[in-house]
């Protein structure tokens, strides 16, 4: 990345940082968020994640666990397994479809458990969505619901147009977000189609994200207004942020702590 563009995203992040310090993150009138991922894709369309996916990954298990506060060790080890998974993945070598990738996902994250079985396996019960007031449809219309994205094709991202970034992000997040409201399978979902959003992110060069143990109450909130009322400007908003904490805490941050390093060698050198 050119350092005049990776210096006005930092000058940016200032502003981020700012609303993040006063409270005032998810305002919906910031284009923050839309200005660093505009400006941070349009000279660098293949960033390289994929080497810094093994401290995401650490960073996201920690904080996934608290998230779902159910999640026991055995689904811990589970989750380890669909990160590598997602960090391997390539999609010119294999054929990417929503349907597959998702029972995929849940049947790694259910393997270490002593009922390995129980992963992949799609509810035939009613379900609830814990501490959201939301109307669960019934299983077998919720299979349907999961199986019509069989075959699904994802729009293309052109990366010299801002919006078509946009309009990607979107409709993974409402992708995800009615598969999470409609809960096909009896557990793990949340964690699945989270894990999902991730994987569908890196098709189109998106960084992984995960939400921190303090911004629960905020993606929780935004989570049930986008399945309540269809209103998802708030949960957009939520991950657009997140996206630009990925940007800045795998690529930005890990550039800075470089020329520092070299900084220091060349001081020690003169000294």
């Amino acid at each position: 990345m050119e350092s005049s563009l990776r210096d006005f995203i930092i000058l940016v992040f200032e502003g981020y940082l700012k609303r993040k310090n006063e409270h005032r993150l998810y305002q919906k009138d910031s284009l923050i968020p839309e200005q660093i991922i505009s400006m941070y894709y349009k000279d660098n369309e293949n960033p390289h994640f994929k080497i810094l996916y093994n401290n995401f990954k650490r960073q996201y298990l920690y904080n996934e666990s608290r998230i779902d506060e159910t999640i026991s060790e055995e689904e811990r080890k589970g989750l380890i397994k669909v990160y590598d998974y997602i960090k391997e993945y390539d999609f010119s070598k294999q054929k990417f479809d929503i349907f597959v990738e998702a029972m995929k996902i849940h049947i790694m994250l259910f393997s270490e458990c002593p009922y390995p079985e129980f992963g992949g396996s799609l509810r035939d019960n009613t379900a609830v969505l814990k501490n959201a007031i939301v109307e669960v449809p019934p299983a077998d219309e919720a299979k349907r619901y999961f199986q019509s994205f069989i075959g699904m094709k994802l729009p293309e991202v052109d990366f010299s147009n801002p919006a078509s970034i946009f309009t990607y992000i979107n409709v993974c997040i409402y992708i995800t977000t009615e598969l999470i409201r409609n809960q096909p399978f009896a557990d793990g979902n949340k964690r699945t189609f989270r894990s999902l959003l991730n994987l569908m992110f890196k098709q189109s060069n998106l960084p992984p994200v995960y939400v921190k143990t303090k911004e629960r109450e905020e993606y929780k909130d935004a989570l049930t207004k986008a399945m309540q009322k269809r209103d998802y400007t708030s949960l957009n908003q939520f991950y657009y942020y997140k996206i630009c904490d990925s940007i800045y805490d795998l690529d930005i941050s890990e550039e800075l702590k470089k020329e520092e390093k070299v900084l220091v060698k060349k001081t020690l050198s003169n000294s």
